[in-house]
């Protein structure tokens, strides 16, 4: 059994297991690229990982056999992180090096906290993509809460809306002044009041909704003769795990830059030792 930990907390384990993480994401990239499977990872990245299995059909057996891959991968690094934190922990007992020690022992942990993290976003909360509103209208949501478009402000070329690159392009609109104010409900009441801009999301506690568009107006001239306005296509999202990776994962670059200032001038045999 010591042997056994002792191979699933080496360093060569490890690189073994990255270097196999690290061709399973090529390989993702290459089938991303490819017309074959590019609708497949579009709607994993409009849905949550449930969603992508209720039904048959919805996602290739491919793309499928790849994501239960990366899983599998993930977890073997995982059991990997837990037997090399168990190691860290019986060296930190020995009393060498054990500042040093503690610091890696705890840059593991928050490593781990949050791979956690990020796997509870693909599982938890919820995602709708490509929500289109037009002013006045309101997109429902679970547990009683909606999101109403309570004005859209666009400033830029309107006829490039009616193309289908024009929207995502830098001279149709200017971002700054091109957004759209929202109100959150809950069971009717409001609870929050605020604007979606580019890069700068509406936010209330774990719901954020992103504006990622514009679509081009309907109709003819309003009643009072003003030109129509366009709609807006927002990410509306709502995932419980994001202020703990946002938190941690400073955390843990700042342990590794502590890690690295202690561990800098040290001699090459209390290298091999902390390691």
């Amino acid at each position: 059994m010591k042997r056994l930990a002792e191979q699933l907390s080496s360093m060569q384990f490890t690189t073994g297991i990255l270097i196999v993480l690290m061709f399973w994401f090529a390989w993702g990239i290459l089938l991303a690229e490819s017309d074959m499977s590019r609708e497949g990872f579009r709607i994993m990245n409009s849905l949550l990982a449930p969603e992508w299995f209720a039904e048959p059909e919805r996602l290739s057996s491919l793309l499928k056999f790849w994501f239960v891959g990366l899983c599998i991968v993930v977890t073997v690094l995982g059991i990997n992180l837990m037997f090399c934190s168990w190691t860290k922990i019986v060296r930190l007992m020995r009393n060498r090096q054990a500042a040093a020690r503690l610091v890696m022992l705890i840059i593991h942990i928050v490593f781990g906290l949050v791979a956690l993290g990020h796997f509870g976003s693909f599982v938890l909360g919820y995602r709708y993509e490509n929500v289109k509103l037009r002013e006045g209208q309101t997109f429902t949501l679970p547990k009683g809460y909606a999101v109403t478009v309570d004005a859209i402000h666009f400033e830029g070329n309107m006829k490039q809306l009616y193309q289908r690159s024009g929207v995502g392009r830098p001279g149709a609109f200017n971002p700054e002044a091109s957004f759209c104010e929202m109100t959150l409900t809950k069971d009717g009441t409001r609870v929050s009041q605020g604007g979606a801009r580019f890069l700068r999301p509406f936010t209330w506690n774990d719901i954020q909704v992103t504006l990622k568009g514009f679509t081009p107006p309907k109709g003819g001239k309003n009643q009072d003769s003003s030109p129509p306005k366009p709609g807006v296509r927002l990410i509306i999202s709502r995932n419980p795990v994001k202020m703990v990776v946002f938190i941690l994962f400073p955390a843990m670059v700042a342990g590794i830059g502590i890690y690295l200032a202690m561990t800098w001038r040290a001699r090459p045999t209390d290298k091999l030792n902390i390691v």
